[in-house]
């Protein structure tokens, strides 16, 4: 998926699942100062693009639990 396709939001919420704030997300990949947030802001900037990518595909996709779906919750399960 491009970067262009995926919500702002989302983006920052993805780098800060795993790097706390952007910031600390800038610095560990040596980038600038505010660069993610130029990104976001639709501005092309190939390496910072690349790392935003990397961290996106890095984090686990929107998916669904099987277990989820097939196990019944313990008060519907009573009520049978």
């Amino acid at each position: 998926m491009k970067l262009a396709d995926i919500h702002p939001e989302d983006i920052k919420a993805s780098i800060r699942k795993q790097f706390g704030t952007i910031r600390n997300f800038e610095l560990s990949k040596g980038l600038p100062r505010g660069s993610v947030h130029e990104v976001l802001r639709r501005r092309r900037w190939a390496r910072i693009e690349r790392a935003i990518e990397s961290v996106i595909s890095a984090s686990p996709s929107e998916k669904t639990d099987s277990s989820r779906e097939t196990e019944t919750h313990r008060l519907s399960a009573e009520a049978r």
